[in-house]
C-alpha cells in the first residue's frame, strides 16, 4: 500500500483541482444573506468544534461546513472561527477508513501530505472564501497545509464579509509530530490585525507562548482566534488551560478557540471550542464566556464580547501590561528573519 501512495496522491491532486474548478460557485452566482452592520464594540462570535472523522465524498465536507455557517448566521454571529487542519478530513476521499500501521508511518505520511497540500489548500480556501461571502460573515477559516518556496507550512487565513483575504498567518511552532511529517515553522513578522476589531489568528501551539500575544497586542490586536487540533488522547482541563485561556489572563484580550476533535487516521484529537476573556470581564469571574460541554463532537458555541469593556480594562491595567517598545519588536523580527534564512 505504501508503494501506491505517490500515484494515489497524483490522482487525488487532479481530482481536487477538478472539484475546485467545477464545484465552487462564482461570485456572479452568489445569493447573499443580508449583511449585518459591522459593530465596533459588541461583537457576536461563534467558535466551531469539528469532528475530524474522514469523509468519503468532498460534498459531505462541504455540507458540514455550510451547516456550521448556517448555525452561525441563525444566531446572528458577526465572526465565526474554524479549527486547525479542518481540510485533513478530505483525505478520506483517497485513503482507506481503516488504514494499516504501514500507511501511518512518518515516512509514508510525509510525501503524501506534501503531494496533497496544494490541491487541498485551494479547495479549502475557495470554499471558505465562498461561504464567508455568501453568509456575509468575517471568517477565520481555520488552517490548512500549503507548500511555499518548497516548505510545507500550516497557514491560517481570515476572510472579511465580502470574501476578501485580510490576513494569512503561518504556524510558528509546529509540534514534534508535525515536524516528523515534514511541516516546517513559518517565518516573518506577525500579520497586521483585521480592523476595526483588531482581529488576528495564531495557530494551536503558538498560543502556549505569551510572547505571541504580546506581539499581537503591540500591533493593535484585541481578538485572537486560535484554531487547534490537539493530539491529546485524553482531555484534561489543566492541559487545555495552558494555551489561549492562560494567555488572555496574561495579556488582556478576547481569545477564541476552535477545536478539531475525534479520530483522524490513528491520531486521537480532543479539545473544546471556547470564547475566553480576562476573568474580571466575565459575569461569573471564570474568564469563560462560552465553552463546549464535551471535548469530542461537532457544533458551535457563541458569545457576545464588548471591546469597549476590554479597552477600559486594558487602560486601567496598563502599568501592569506595558507595551514593548517598537524598537524591540523591529529587532526581534530582524533576528527571526536572519536566523531562519
Amino acid at each position: 500500500m505504501a508503494d501506491q501512495l505517490p500515484s494515489v496522491a497524483r490522482f487525488a491532486l487532479k481530482s481536487w483541482l477538478s472539484w475546485r474548478l467545477r464545484a465552487v460557485p462564482s461570485s456572479r452566482d452568489a445569493v447573499h444573506a443580508p449583511r449585518l452592520p459591522l459593530p465596533h464594540d459588541r461583537v457576536k462570535i461563534g467558535a466551531v468544534q469539528w469532528d475530524a472523522t474522514p469523509v468519503t465524498h468532498a460534498e459531505e465536507w462541504i455540507r458540514r461546513v455550510e451547516h456550521l455557517f448556517q448555525q452561525a448566521q441563525r444566531t446572528h454571529c458577526h465572526l465565526v472561527v474554524f479549527p486547525e487542519y479542518i481540510a485533513l478530513s478530505l483525505l478520506g476521499v483517497v485513503m482507506p477508513q481503516q488504514p494499516s500501521a504501514q500507511v501511518l508511518t512518518d515516512d509514508t505520511i510525509r510525501p503524501l501530505l506534501r503531494a496533497l497540500a496544494p490541491a487541498a489548500y485551494r479547495f479549502w480556501y475557495r470554499w471558505m472564501q465562498w461561504f464567508s461571502r455568501r453568509y456575509r460573515m468575517v471568517t477565520v477559516a481555520g488552517s490548512a497545509l500549503t507548500v511555499h518556496r518548497g516548505r510545507v507550512l500550516n497557514v491560517a487565513v481570515i476572510f472579511d464579509a465580502d470574501g476578501q483575504e485580510c490576513l494569512s498567518q503561518p504556524k510558528w511552532h509546529p509540534m514534534e509530530q508535525e515536524m516528523r511529517w515534514g511541516i516546517q515553522p513559518g517565518a516573518g513578522a506577525m500579520a497586521p490585525p483585521y480592523l476595526p476589531w483588531g482581529l488576528t489568528a495564531v495557530v494551536c501551539h503558538d498560543a502556549t507562548y505569551f510572547e505571541t500575544f504580546r506581539m499581537a497586542e503591540a500591533q493593535g490586536a484585541r481578538i485572537v482566534a486560535v484554531p487547534i487540533a490537539d493530539p491529546e488522547a485524553r482531555y484534561t482541563e489543566g492541559k487545555a488551560r495552558r494555551g489561549c485561556f492562560s494567555r488572555v489572563q496574561d495579556v488582556p484580550m478576547v481569545g477564541v478557540v476552535a477545536a478539531n476533535t475525534g479520530q483522524l487516521f490513528g491520531v486521537r484529537l480532543t479539545g473544546k471550542a471556547g470564547i475566553y476573556v480576562p476573568a474580571p470581564l466575565s459575569p461569573d469571574g471564570t474568564g469563560i464566556l462560552a465553552e463546549s460541554a464535551h471535548p469530542l463532537g461537532e457544533g458551535l458555541v457563541t458569545a457576545v464580547v464588548s471591546l469597549a469593556e476590554l479597552d477600559a480594562y486594558r487602560q486601567q491595567h496598563r502599568a501592569r501590561y506595558p507595551l514593548p517598545p517598537a524598537e524591540f519588536l523591529d529587532a526581534l523580527y530582524q533576528f527571526d528573519e536572519e536566523t531562519r534564512a
